[in-house]
């Protein structure tokens, strides 16, 4: 019996195996692994991203569209290989001043306070960001810190996600984030800080959106039970659905200026007709400093 088990279990693992492509990411440069790029799919509406060592696994029918890393020149791809090289990205700035922070005041921005709603990760592709106003008087203000509420859930391992920038364009977020930062955050519920004291990064005069990008990949995945509600009224209890680590926390406002992003568009999550939502804030608060 044992042996007729092991014989199996070896049969189903070669089944797997074969239905699987492994593929890796690299800089073209130093020929070092790129962890946490994204895989934009062929025909999909979800993404996923590489491993820590950049490796990642397709399954049947998955082929890879584009490959962004943040940092680096976009990859089309139009032949699909099992080593993707990306080349660094440049960029020339001329009369940049750099300035310091004085670090005599502290101000806070946004809050961590939270209620029973959230913001959760799933199989499908998409990114959350808040607005955080700038109404100080100082001429200059940095971002010494960044708190934000998390939740990894059924995992023994941590968790990343993309912390993401965006600037402020008459009241929208730009098309293209100008600073990614990977986070690690811890299993269970915690509160996630992100230290700027060394490099400050200067808060803009006309505010700045900042928000979560989920990684999606084996590291960040975890199954969950849900009950599922069917359109004539009836449920299903225990359904296994794919999920993706972190949870995010909100919480209630009068309003909101969350955006979310979803195969490239932004839209504003609370501003559309039929929302059984109350408004709702990110939990993110900035610490400031002058």
């Amino acid at each position: 019996m044992i042996k007729k088990i092991s014989i199996l279990i070896i049969l189903l693992f070669s089944i797997v195996s074969f239905s699987q492509t492994q593929i890796k990411v690299v800089d073209a440069e130093n020929k070092k692994p790129i962890p946490y790029a994204k895989l934009i799919l062929q025909g999909k509406d979800y993404y996923k991203n590489t491993e820590e060592n950049g490796e990642a696994a397709l399954e049947k029918g998955e082929n890879i569209y584009e490959i962004e890393s943040f940092g680096y020149e976009k990859m089309n791809v139009s032949k699909q290989e099992t080593t993707y090289s990306l080349h660094p990205k440049f960029q020339e700035i001329e009369g940049v001043e750099i300035a310091k922070p004085k670090f005599t005041e502290a101000f806070t921005s946004g809050s961590v306070k939270k209620d029973n709603f959230g913001f959760m990760g799933t199989k499908i592709s998409w990114s959350v960001i808040d607005f955080f106003e700038n109404n100080f008087a100082h001429e200059k203000i940095f971002i010494k810190k960044i708190k934000i509420p998390t939740d990894v859930k059924d995992r023994k391992t941590d968790a990343v996600f993309n912390l993401v920038f965006y600037e402020n364009i008459d009241g929208k977020p730009a098309p293209e984030k100008f600073k990614n930062i990977i986070v690690t955050c811890k299993k269970g519920k915690n509160l996630t800080e992100i230290d700027f004291s060394k490099n400050p990064v200067t808060f803009p005069r006309e505010g700045i959106f900042i928000g979560i990008e989920w990684i999606i990949n084996e590291q960040n995945h975890y199954l969950d039970k849900v009950t599922k509600m069917n359109l004539d009224g009836s449920k299903e209890k225990n359904v296994i659905v794919d999920r993706t680590n972190p949870f995010f926390f909100g919480y209630e406002s009068k309003d909101s200026t969350v955006f979310g992003k979803s195969q490239n568009n932004w839209y504003k999550i609370f501003n559309h007709k039929g929302n059984i939502v109350s408004p709702h804030k990110l939990s993110l608060e900035l610490e400031l400093t002058n």
